[in-house]
């Protein structure tokens, strides 16, 4: 049986769908962390870093943190989305998304959401997560899927920040929406999985019983 640990988040997400998706075992483990319950140290045992999600695999003592590195094990342990003729291609969309979708939307939010506005930092990371999502587009005008033809863990790891980012810059910047048709093509053929619904599922309910 595997622990795991997380919240309703992009990050958290991501395991939620890859669960959902290969049908492993695993026990739930909710971490608040509106509650900073990430900071104390019985989780710190499982991450250091203090961040969801992670995981604890009974079976083999193994802990697992970081959302692409949970990816990659639960792929391993499970074969599935992990192919070999991709693998290069995906593990290149893991890192890209891991240094640079996620923390340039997250930090663009940060600086959105200050009462004490910054201007410039805003519009530097509104412009770089721009940049980013057109990366996505041009791959997906050619491909369907960012790793290739097959779906993989590239896009259960890119999927929950592209389409809470998506979601987002519909009702503040429209006018750039229409700018990513493929990358909107991509995330409504994602979303109609049965297992991304089930895993995105199983966290707004968590998260809703729970505040």
């Amino acid at each position: 049986m595997i622990d795991f640990y997380t919240w309703n988040t992009p990050n958290g997400r991501k395991l939620s769908i890859m669960f959902a998706e290969t049908g492993l075992a695993y026990q739930l483990k909710p971490i608040n962390i509106r509650k900073s319950e990430q900071k104390q140290p019985e989780f710190l045992k499982i991450n250091p870093n203090g961040r969801i999600p992670a995981l604890f695999d009974h079976e083999t003592g193994q802990r697992v943190f970081e959302s692409g590195a949970g990816l990659i094990y639960l792929a391993e342990k499970s074969g599935q989305f992990f192919q070999q003729s991709q693998k290069q291609e995906i593990l290149s969309w893991l890192f890209w998304q891991a240094g640079g979708l996620g923390p340039m939307l997250g930090q663009y939010n940060h600086f959105k959401s200050l009462k004490d506005k910054q201007a410039y930092s805003e519009k530097h990371f509104l412009c770089e997560s721009f940049r980013l999502l057109a990366v996505m587009e041009c791959t997906l005008k050619e491909q369907p899927y960012l790793a290739g033809k097959e779906y993989s863990i590239a896009d259960i790891m890119c999927y929950p920040w592209a389409s809470s980012a998506m979601k987002g810059f519909t009702q503040s910047h429209p006018q750039h929406v229409q700018n990513y048709p493929f990358l909107q093509g991509w995330l409504n053929q994602i979303r109609q999985r049965p297992g991304v619904q089930q895993g995105n599922a199983v966290l707004a309910e968590l998260s809703q019983s729970l505040y």
